[in-house]
């Protein structure tokens, strides 16, 4: 597709706000069909809740150089933490979600005339305590959410991913998630046993989740210990293209960019599964608000870009697995929800811009 073809008409899904192609915005952009590179050279400081990385590799000289391709995605994924992300993390903090009065939580399941009668108010406290909210409701939403309230919530959400969550999280590399499962990040319920090498038969089994939750409350720890692990394929992708002379290039903003997304996509998990009542039968997540999937994180990350998640275009497979590569650009896919749908749709619409 040329430039001048991009200015056709393109009907949008529901929910969406149709916008024409401007080929000279796209050009200015480097959008498609340019030779321009963007200055990657953001400054200042990388936020707290992505600073704790695990150092424990053989500290060889390719670990180091992954490792530094890692500030400038963190950066931008601070920015947009601060920038767009506060009103939806706010909505994990504004009440105790676990709490018996609070509103997305299910009808207590009481026990049945033949197991038993219920007549003791710390009973039902019990049961109430041990459910996990099936929707978390949206405070922002509220006809008495006034500014100064929202900017209350959104200052207390700012000094809890300063201060408190930074000590529940701790970041790895992992070089064979992806061969594995197909997962570019995954955020596991307990610390990972030194050694461990990343995500194998013990990563979140049951017994293991339990253990590392008595020893915390052993401890008076109020939250769990997450280990967050993202693909090394990204990184190791970044070191290829600076040595190829193409740091800056479209391949390298868009990997960087997919690194921070990814980051942001598991903080988005974090948030609920930090709370060590964040544990069901199933381990299931809550839905956020009208989202028609069961998603935090793509709902995290929807709720930053408009009601849009960036994906691959195309996973690139070879004998050696996936290179985590970006050739053939990005595409954006519509998040569903209550507010512009009823039903989910049998085809899912992308919509891309290719790199050339």
């Amino acid at each position: 597709m040329t430039l001048d073809d991009a200015a056709d008409t393109i009907f949008p899904l529901p929910g969406s706000i149709p916008k024409a192609w401007d080929p000279e915005e796209l050009r200015r952009c480097g959008a498609v069909e340019t030779s321009l590179r963007a200055s990657f050279d953001l400054e200042g400081e990388v936020h707290p809740v992505f600073c704790n990385w695990d150092m424990s590799g053989d500290g060889d000289a390719g670990e180091e150089l992954m490792l530094r391709e890692l500030h400038q995605p963190l950066l931008l994924a601070s920015r947009l933490l601060e920038g767009a992300g506060l009103p939806w993390l706010s909505e994990f903090l504004i009440d105790d979600i676990f709490g018996a009065s609070y509103p997305g939580l299910p009808p207590p399941a009481l026990p049945d005339s033949h197991h038993g009668e219920v007549d003791k108010e710390s009973d039902i406290n019990s049961i109430c305590q041990s459910r996990t909210p099936v929707v978390i409701v949206r405070h922002h939403r509220a006809a008495w959410a006034t500014p100064r309230l929202v900017r209350t919530w959104l200052d207390a959400t700012a000094r809890e991913l300063r201060t408190a969550l930074p000590r529940c999280v701790l970041w790895q590399l992992d070089g064979v998630m992806f061969a594995a499962f197909g997962w570019v990040g995954y955020t596991c319920r307990h610390l990972l046993r030194e050694g461990t090498g990343g995500v194998d038969s013990n990563v979140d089994h049951p017994n293991v989740i339990r253990d590392a939750d008595a020893e915390a409350r052993r401890r008076g720890v109020p939250s769990r210990f997450l280990t967050v692990l993202v693909i090394r394929e990204y990184t190791a992708r970044l070191c290829a293209l600076r040595q190829l002379g193409q740091f800056g290039g479209e391949e390298y903003m868009l990997t960087a960019f997919m690194l921070a997304v990814t980051a942001l996509h598991e903080l988005g998990h974090a948030i609920y599964w930090k709370d060590l009542r964040a544990a069901n039968r199933c381990m299931n997540e809550p839905y956020f608000g009208g989202d028609l999937e069961m998603e935090l994180g793509d709902s995290f990350i929807a709720s930053i870009f408009g009601d849009w998640t960036p994906v691959p275009i195309e996973h690139t497979h070879d004998e050696f697995g996936w290179r985590g590569t970006f050739e053939r650009g990005l595409a954006w896919k519509q998040h569903l929800t209550w507010d512009f749908h009823r039903t989910r749709p049998r085809y899912r619409a992308h919509y891309s811009i290719p790199v050339k």
